[in-house]
């Protein structure tokens, strides 16, 4: 994106109206394309000199036209044209790379009439503002104030913000004078006294708030002064910051509009430089970045305007680029040979260096590369030649500053230039995807240039795609196989069992297996992990191509996730690596999935990535949330409008309005308690069971049936509960509060599982409470894994399970896949978790499991011996149908649809196998089943109570019941397990 340069080609204006020094290299090259482009505009009969009250100077850089650069500055594309008549010839987007285009000053009633931005503020404003701050500037450092006509020049920006707030409707002039008036004018003061001078013209009252007042420059007048009597830099700023610490915000704001001020930080920056030493260039860089580091925001600012530092970064990449420079007619060494050398150079330089100081270092390059490119032509080369070595080179530097502003210009310059060998380009672009990284971003600049080879982004795709299909896959398959056995038993023998005897037989079951098991398990959750991270990584890189690039490659990006085991792989990575959805980096997740179109509740990866976000951004945090602290309170409401509020990347992959998710945001915020100075329990107890409910309703309205559902009652149950649990720890354990908490249970609709969950928790004795409940972030991993983990397993209970795995399960909560580590109970938590985002993604992993009798084990028998199954049922029920099915999901689902509670189940079929001849009519029983079972394909949701076929079915059994007694009858209902049950003179279960 172009950039902005003062007229003497000393600075580069940032957006946000920052000024950094351009290297000497740089400073010479615009001079010179300055000088160029007014001898060409003198020529086709325009203005040989600059009108700094009517144009500004634009460095053109990779990519950019003058239609981008016209929308980007707000101006007239005809008036940009007409400006430099002469200097873009017949082709308007015939610019290239560090030219020169002079940019007509974006003009008051432009600037007002531009589209309105979501605030309601005209999208010209802010370069209109950077307009009269650096007029204002120019005015505050003029090299000689006696010639300025200072009143003349401040009246002619007032005239100009008059025109602007003109421009506008009645109703919203005052709003933009106030916030013009409210900007930061530090070093151009001029300009905010144009806008008072423009305020009292129009009669406008601005606020308090936007100005330091008389007393307030004053003060700030006098803290200068104190800090000035110090002849020590250093003594003399550690005075003004903590003078600056303890005044008044109007005071801290006229220390800071002060070039007084400016000039102190500058005798700082000053010093340190002094003190760097020079001779060893990579020394003097480290020095660099460890004084940025240590500095003040203010003395940073100071060290970006210092020519000495500019001078530290030009004379290191002089010393890079000296093997480039020397005569090559005597020289030894080949060309591609000296360019080796001289990007080894830069390697050794950058190696760890923060990438704005080694981009900067590297942008300082470009300009000694374009020299020595005509150095080689003059001297009989086509350019300069880099070879295998040298471009190897190059792309570790350049991926060490990827991503920055000046890294990624000059990544584009060097690849118009042609400094790469293709065969090290996919060289390291193999060895970097092979080893999990990301892909070399100078390969993707390269492979995104007009006119080069299709099969170099080919070879891209390809290397990605192959290591998903072979050592991502091969991970995903050996992490299946390892969780294979329990997977079965999970799913068949957890049909029948509560989550306290589910976490038993897991224990025991890893107990058996050993300690080698469970770490082989976690070793290949890991890679599996890293594995989804880099793979996220290179599916954003290629994400972020130039539209026009990419649009060719979209379904190509989209099919790298259509992939059960790379879904398996991002799925663990966002459950085991917080960072991926943390802040910033979730924001740009959500982007990703969102542009992708995974979005909805019955895509697995949204789900999973909207409870990874809720997760890290919403329900650990609110572990923090303390009722008797109102900065606590505070800090609770600000992450969840950050994280929930104007977030459209976030409704989209909910599948709901940008409004609607506001909607949630604003139930969500009504659910952290409100400070008060006395507690009052049964008053704080009113307010969150009428606030949860309130949440709840907004939830079935928004998102009714989804998996998201579950999570944001989750979500919410969290945040009450982490208030609660700091209240309970800061007014004691308060009767009133106990019976409120049961009422937000039991009023809010939370369900059976959850009530027993949360009810355990108050009930019990007090020193378990209070240890409980201390460690707020504790507390809101258990209740969030709890509440899901709760939910999902009283769905294995009822034996929903058999036909989509545990899929079922989570599509109800979400469950474990989405809270990771914070899962409850060790060896449950993570075989849980495992098993969920397996089953979440894909049937087949766990299908695979279904094969005749290869589990009718002991292991078996004693899983089930865990949900109270005798030893008889146990050895009884570990026999498999032809086509691999447990009959226990389908006992469990006649049980239910009988009445019974899963234990009264269990219960039943015990009795069966303790009874007269028990053996052989729980054997024959369960062989009928297994024909059904196959019939049915395993999905017991089709076994119903009644089925059309049931008079003619049952009359049969009853007339031939030898095929009940020898097992082969069929039954498809309830009813005809009834009738079953008699030939076999089993009693009917009553519940």
């Amino acid at each position: 994106m172009s950039f902005r340069i003062d007229t003497d080609a000393l600075y580069r204006y940032s957006e946000n109206g920052r000024i950094t020094s351009l290297s000497k290299a740089q400073q010479e090259a615009f001079r010179d394309a300055i000088a160029e482009a007014l001898q060409a505009r003198r020529d086709a009969g325009g203005s040989g000199e600059i009108d700094e009250s009517e144009e500004r100077l634009i460095i053109v850089e990779n990519n950019d036209s003058l239609v981008q650069i016209a929308d980007e500055f707000d101006v007239s594309y005809e008036e940009l044209l007409d400006l430099n008549a002469g200097i873009v010839e017949e082709n308007p987007d015939l610019i290239r790379p560090g030219d020169v285009v002079f940019l007509p000053n974006t003009s008051p009633e432009e600037a007002a009439n531009t589209p309105l931005n979501d605030l309601g503020v005209p999208e010209g404003e802010a370069g209109f503002v950077q307009n009269i701050r650096e007029r204002g500037n120019m005015l505050e450092y003029a090299d000689d104030p006696s010639a300025i006509d200072m009143d003349a020049e401040i009246g002619e920006i007032a005239a100009d913000i008059e025109a602007y707030v003109d421009a506008l409707p009645p109703e919203s002039r005052q709003a933009a004078l106030q916030r013009l008036y409210d900007h930061d004018w530090v070093d151009a003061g001029p300009a905010q006294m144009a806008i008072e001078q423009a305020a009292e013209e129009a009669n406008i009252q601005l606020s308090e708030s936007g100005h330091t007042g008389v007393e307030s420059e004053a003060a700030a007048r006098d803290i200068i002064a104190e800090a000035q009597a110090e002849s020590d830099p250093g003594e003399a700023l550690r005075i003004l910051e903590e003078r600056y610490a303890d005044a008044s915000p109007a005071v801290q704001r006229a220390l800071d509009q002060s070039s007084e001020v400016r000039e102190i930080a500058d005798n700082v920056a000053d010093e340190i430089v002094s003190e760097i030493d020079t001779d060893d260039h990579a020394e003097a860089l480290q020095a660099l970045e460890t004084a940025y580091a240590d500095a003040s925001s203010r003395v940073q600012d100071a060290l970006d305007r210092s020519t000495g530092v500019q001078e530290i970064i030009d004379n290191a990449a002089d010393w890079a680029a000296e093997p480039l420079t020397g005569d090559l007619d005597n020289s030894e060494e080949m060309p591609a040979a000296l360019t080796a050398q001289s990007m080894e150079r830069l390697e050794t330089l950058t190696e760890n260096l923060d990438p704005e100081i080694a981009a900067e270092l590297v942008e300082a390059m470009v300009p000694r590369l374009q020299e020595a490119q005509q150095h080689f032509r003059d001297n009989g080369y086509a350019g300069v030649e880099i070879g295998f070595n040298g471009t190897t080179s190059l792309i570790t530097v350049l991926d060490r500053v990827a991503g920055t502003t000046e890294g990624d210009a000059a990544m584009s310059e060097f690849a118009e230039m042609g400094l790469f060998n293709m065969d090290a380009v996919r060289a390291a672009m193999y060895e970097a995807v092979d080893n999990g990284e990301k892909i070399p971003a100078y390969a993707l600049t390269i492979a995104s240039m007009e006119g080069v080879d299709p099969s170099v982004l080919d070879d891209i795709f390809h290397t990605v795609e192959g290591e998903r299909d072979h050592d991502l896959a091969d991970v995903a398959e050996e992490y299946g196989e390892h969780l294979e056995e329990l997977s079965f038993l999970i799913m068949n023998g957890g049909a029948a069992m509560t989550e306290e005897q589910l976490e038993a037989a897991i224990q025991d079951y890893v107990e058996e297996k050993g300690p080698e098991w469970e770490e082989r398990l976690q070793e290949l959750e890991g890679q599996l992990a890293e594995h989804g991270e880099s793979l996220l990584s290179q599916i954003q890189q290629l994400q972020n191509l130039p539209e026009d690039v990419r649009a060719d490659y979209q379904d190509r990006i989209a099919d790298l996730l259509d992939d059960e085991s790379a879904q398996l792989a991002v799925s663990m990575a966002l459950r085991n690596i917080p960072e991926l959805v943390k802040g910033e980096n979730g924001e740009e997740l959500l982007q990703l999935f969102s542009d992708l179109g995974i979005t909805g509740s019955d895509s697995a990866l949204a789900t999973n990535l909207v409870g990874a976000y809720l997760r890290e951004n919403v329900m650990l945090p609110a572990g923090d949330i303390d009722p008797s602290d109102p900065s606590s309170l505070q800090d609770a409401r600000d992450r969840l409008e950050e994280a929930l509020r104007n977030n459209p990347q976030l409704a989209d992959l909910l599948g709901v309005s940008n409004q609607e998710l506001n909607e949630i945001a604003d139930v969500f915020l009504d659910l952290v308690p409100e400070y008060a100075d006395e507690f009052n329990a049964e008053r704080y107890g009113i307010d969150v069971t009428r606030n949860f409910n309130n949440a709840l309703d907004k939830f079935d309205e928004v998102v009714r049936d989804a998996p998201f559902n579950r999570l944001f009652r989750t979500t919410a149950l969290t945040i009450v509960g982490a208030g609660l649990a700091n209240a309970i720890e800061q007014y004691g354990e308060d009767p009133s509060l106990r019976n409120r908490l049961q009422v937000v249970v039991d009023s809010a609709r939370v369900g059976i599982d959850s009530a027993q969950f949360v009810t355990s928790l108050l009930t019990s004795n007090e020193s378990a409470l209070t240890n409980g409940l201390k460690l707020g972030g504790k507390f809101v991993h258990m209740l969030g894994a709890g509440l899901a983990g709760v939910d999902a397993l009283r769905r294995l209970g009822d034996g929903d399970i058999l036909g989509a795995g545990l899929n079922t399960a989570i599509a109800g909560g979400v469950t474990w896949a989405v809270f990771g580590a914070s899962s409850v109970s060790g060896p449950l938590g993570f075989t849980i978790a495992g098993l969920a985002t397996l089953s979440l993604l894909g049937w087949d992993a766990i299908q695979n499991a279904q094969e005749t009798s290869r589990f009718e084990t002991d292991t078996t028998a004693a899983f089930l011996e865990h949900a109270g199954f005798n030893e008889e049922a146990a050895q009884a029920l570990i026999d498999q149908s032809g086509e691999g099915y447990s009959p226990v999901p389908l006992l469990m689902r006649y049980g239910q649809l009988q009445g019974l509670t899963p234990e009264q189940t269990v219960e039943w079929v015990n009795s069966i196998a303790n009874g007269e001849d028990g053996s052989a009519k729980l054997a024959a029983l369960r062989d009928n089943l297994h024909h059904t079972l196959d019939e049915i394909d395993g999905d017991i949701s089709q076994f119903q109570a009644t089925a059309e076929n049931d008079p003619e079915r049952i009359l049969d059994t009853e007339n031939r019941p030898w095929f009940a007694n020898s097992g082969d009858a069929r039954p498809e209902s309830v009813a005809q397990v009834d009738a079953v049950l008699a030939a076999l003179e089993i009693d009917t279960p009553v519940a």
